[in-house]
């Protein structure tokens, strides 16, 4: 059986600004203030990042031995690294990282129910403690709230959301389409993060261009509000195909500041279709542009820059993002995204 399906503009509680229509006329800057930390990014797949206490974590995602590097931003020196791939009581099968408001670091192993708390002093040094939680194979990523709690994303399962709070597991969030599709594990993967300033969680599927906002209030995660561009697909044998003809993805990394969400994605009116990848490492065809939202999900502006950007992480401290960039090494940069004001 085969569905015809059209998503644009439906939904009631914000209006979307990630039509094609909408971002013609947004503001576009190709000026920005941003400087190099360190050209010392050595992996052949860096994979995520994150920004507190003035330390950049950054994960080597083919490393097997101390895949967690952490950058001093001042000096651009590495300070430590942790973390190991194994079968080991302490090593990871399948890791995820996040950071604490606390400014604490966290590797969690949903497949092994094990994580670990790193503190990192003043001087480089860190202590670990490790936690183990009853395991969960549908978790795709995690974030923290505070030390005790964890927002993990379960596209797969029931509920968007798996909320565990020291004893207490909870269930929530909204899927970004009502009906029920048997690809939902695939489809609504994305990213999550936090800003504690605000107790306001944010959610950016991959798949979808979808972005949605919940309120951390009282234990409880409530929708506040939501906005997805359009969509063709078809419903076949209860999966949901995207049109191969308008291959219209979410954005490819989600960051937070003190006073934006920023994502990572392609500015088609400006840096054209996504060309034919030559090769699984050709890292040319990554977007160049940054989308910078207001907390109420309003575009305000989009930064194309001169790089080919592969991760992005905020610190919501600051208005400041860090990205690793391809130049043609991969390199930490700065990116002060209050600097947009003087513009």
């Amino acid at each position: 059986m085969m569905k015809k399906i059209f998503y644009g503009l439906f939904l009631t509680l914000f209006l979307t600004n990630c039509t094609s229509e909408r971002k013609t006329d947004v503001e576009r800057v190709n000026t920005v203030e941003c400087s190099v930390i360190t050209d010392s990014i050595f992996s052949s797949m860096p994979g995520s990042i994150f920004a507190m206490d003035g330390y950049v974590y950054w994960e080597d995602a083919m490393g097997t031995e101390n895949f967690i590097h952490v950058v001093d931003v001042k000096s651009g020196n590495e300070v430590c690294s942790f973390g190991n791939v194994g079968d080991g009581p302490d090593e990871f099968a399948y890791s995820l990282a996040s950071v604490s408001p606390s400014g604490n670091f966290f590797l969690n192993d949903p497949v092994k129910g094990m994580e670990h708390l790193y503190t990192i002093d003043g001087s480089g040094s860190y202590s670990m403690k490790t936690n183990r939680y009853g395991k969960n194979t549908d978790i795709t990523s995690l974030i923290h709230l505070d030390d005790e709690t964890v927002v993990n994303l379960t596209p797969g399962a029931e509920s968007l959301f798996c909320i565990n709070s020291g004893e207490k597991t909870d269930t929530g969030g909204k899927f970004p389409f009502t009906e029920k599709y048997e690809n939902a594990y695939y489809l609504y993967q994305g990213k999550l993060a936090y800003n504690p300033e605000y107790n306001l969680l944010v959610y950016s599927c991959m798949g979808l261009p979808y972005i949605a906002t919940y309120s951390w209030k009282n234990g409880k995660l409530s929708l506040e509000k939501e906005i997805i561009g359009e969509i063709e697909g078809s419903s076949q044998n209860g999966k949901f195909i995207i049109d191969k003809d308008d291959p219209v993805g979410g954005a490819m990394e989600l960051a937070l500041t003190r006073n934006y969400i920023v994502t990572l994605d392609r500015d088609v009116e400006v840096e054209g279709e996504k060309p034919e990848s030559k090769s699984l490492r050709d890292f040319s065809t990554l977007p160049h542009s940054l989308y910078v939202y207001d907390y109420d999900l309003n575009l305000s502006k989009i930064i194309n820059t001169e790089y080919c950007i592969l991760r992005i992480c905020g610190d919501t401290r600051t208005d400041e993002i860090y990205a690793i960039i391809v130049n043609p090494e991969f390199s930490l940069m700065k990116i002060n995204i209050s600097s947009l004001n003087n513009h």
